[in-house]
């Protein structure tokens, strides 16, 4: 590609450049060892979790600790053993990897939780805060599978607000251990694990870390929640009762543990992205199969225009979701390319950098997993409200995703209020983005509409989100300053532009830099054309909210005036066109690993 460039991309600048800048990480891009990792994983979950996922949520099946032995099994391949140090007996794996195994490990709710609750968050803190005595007691063995973690930060009182908590630890009269009280909610993997972290405040302010081990006396679980969904998985409470902690336990710096816990998380949201891909795409194979097979009208159900309109917009997002996701895990190893990977310091800066895009990548993939979801449950008729199909459960599974690992509220305030804070502080460089957009309104001089040849009008209208979201964001900043952070519905708003333009962007750089596509073309106009008819009539509201009775309203609904566009292009053929590919595959068929 011609016209990109080699650097590494600031976070949130794409909101600041056109698509295709930048080279970016596709899953055209998988090597060899990758691709082999992902078919490991696609066969693991075919032979020893699917077959059995009915088993595995029943009663029968957690008495017998069904779960807790295939995640042994997961271990014994080496699966959460990808991003643990050569050093500590791992592989030692980059992002892109990871998240890869990921996705393929995401086509069952239950496991997929249970094995990212172990070797993801129950892991990672230990990898990037841990000393070297923490990392040689526990890191292999928790990889290995010989010890199975958890991660427990929510607490009956505090969810959203973690650092809320009101688990105390308080250090003994020998300075030897410190001793707990307190109760955790929501902790996945309770039931059967073997150690966890586990946050505590340090003499009543200072949120810490510490690595807890379950014979610790004083603590107990539980009772099993009865939940809704990812009833295969275990999620109790984890109650302290004057339990003795060792000092040696703590996990980074005491008052230092919301390092521990926002870092954690950062890394979490976008392997949660790559996770609800994969549940997707099995959904969407499977309800293919369906809707291929049973007739209503003497017509297969899948022949319909309306449901091939459904299978349309689930490909659209899904390979948005792809897109998106890979690109993230790209950046990061590029950040971290040339670097000491063993340092947590530079891990955490990489990580850090990405928050916005982690963030969008939470929010985007759990809402098209639902969305996906949504639709394959109505091609089933009646039978998707029963048991005797495997999309019953795939939606209980999945409507928690948009609330763990940070309520997809909590992350769509992150996104533009991160934004601000970068653009303010000078940390992402958004002078001449901004600078450009401006010289345009000041002269009129606003691009033509292209002909419809290759990207060329769906690059059009992906710029015109971007001029429409910066000009919302520079009018929100202007009109409310820093009290922008007090007008929620505002910066929820203005979050759904910031999201589109990220994974419309992701798509179309994508797309350029493969070699041929009709539908992947076809996916990132449709994609681009509905982004910019929502924008539009979003950045018209957000605007007649922020300066509604202001006299400044009709400066900016001049801008807008100027940015507002309608993209002419035939959605219905080309909805058409990707649902076709799609039905004749019998699954997603823009991406082949």
């Amino acid at each position: 590609m011609a016209n990109t460039s080699t650097t590494v991309a600031a976070g949130g600048a794409f909101l600041l450049e056109p698509a295709g800048t930048r080279q970016m990480f596709t899953p055209e891009n998988f090597d060899e060892i990758q691709l082999s990792i992902a078919e490991q994983a696609g066969r693991f979950m075919e032979k020893e979790v699917i077959p059995q996922e009915r088993y595995l949520e029943s009663k029968e099946g957690k008495e017998a600790g069904a779960m807790v032995d295939v995640l042994r099994k997961c271990c014994e391949l080496g699966f959460a053993l990808v991003e643990v140090p050569e050093k500590f007996g791992g592989l030692g794996a980059d992002k892109r990897t990871a998240l890869l195994l990921c996705e393929k490990l995401g086509s069952n709710g239950d496991f997929s939780v249970t094995y990212g609750a172990h070797s993801g968050i129950g892991l990672a803190p230990i990898l990037l805060f841990g000393t070297p005595a923490q990392k040689k007691k526990y890191a292999e063995k928790i990889g290995s599978g010989e010890m199975v973690s958890c991660y427990a930060l929510s607490e009956p009182g505090s969810g959203s607000d973690a650092l809320a908590a009101r688990t105390t630890a308080v250090l003994n009269e020998a300075g030897t251990h410190y001793i707990f009280n307190g109760t955790k909610q929501w902790i996945t993997n309770a039931a059967w694990a073997d150690v966890g972290i586990v946050f505590a405040k340090v003499d009543g302010d200072k949120f810490t870390a510490f690595i807890v081990d379950r014979e610790t006396e004083g603590f107990t679980t539980g009772t099993e929640e009865h939940k809704m969904g990812l009833r295969g998985s275990s999620t109790r409470q984890l109650i302290f009762n004057d339990a003795a902690i060792p000092v040696e336990n703590v996990l980074g710096q005491v008052g230092k543990g919301h390092h521990v816990a926002f870092n954690t998380l950062n890394l979490g949201r976008f392997k949660l992205g790559g996770s609800t891909v994969g549940g997707a795409k099995r959904a969407l194979a499977e309800s293919l199969a369906y809707a291929s097979d049973r007739k209503q009208f003497r017509t297969r159900i899948v022949d319909f225009g309306t449901i091939r309109e459904m299978v349309a917009d689930s490909v659209v997002q899904i390979y948005l979701c792809e897109a998106l996701n890979y690109r993230i895990a790209g950046m990061i190893d590029e950040r971290l390319e040339g670097q000491d990977h063993s340092d947590p310091q530079v891990l955490m800066k990489a990580v850090e950098e990405y928050v916005i895009e982690a963030s969008i990548s939470k929010v985007y993939s759990s809402e098209t997993l639902d969305r996906v979801l949504d639709r394959c449950l109505q091609w089933h008729g009646g039978y998707g409200f029963v048991e005797d199909y495997a999309i019953e459960k795939f939606v209980r599974d999945a409507r928690v995703n948009r609330i763990f690992e940070g309520t997809n509220e909590i992350n769509r305030l992150l996104v533009p209020g991160t934004l601000m804070k970068r653009v303010m502080t000078g940390r992402l460089d958004a002078e001449q983005g901004i600078g450009e957009l401006e010289k345009r309104l000041a002269t009129g001089d606003m691009p033509q509409m292209p002909a419809d040849e290759g990207l060329a009008r769906a690059e059009f209208a992906l710029q015109r989100l971007k001029w429409l979201a910066l000009t919302v964001f520079q009018a929100a900043t202007s009109h409310y300053g820093i009290s922008l952070n007090e007008q929620q519905e505002v910066l929820v708003g203005l979050s759904n532009l910031i999201i589109d333009c990220y994974a419309v962007d992701s798509a179309i750089g994508r797309a350029k830099q493969q070699s041929g596509g009709t539908d992947a073309e076809a996916v990132c106009k449709i994609a681009a054309f509905e982004a910019l008819d929502r924008g539009v009539v979003a950045s018209w509201r957000l605007i007649e909210s922020i300066f509604d009775g202001s006299d400044d309203l009709e400066a900016w609904a001049n801008k807008l005036n100027q940015l507002s566009a309608h993209v002419p292009g035939n959605l219905i053929k080309l909805k058409r066109q990707v649902a076709k590919g799609t039905v004749d595959a019998g699954k997603f068929h823009l991406s082949s690993y």
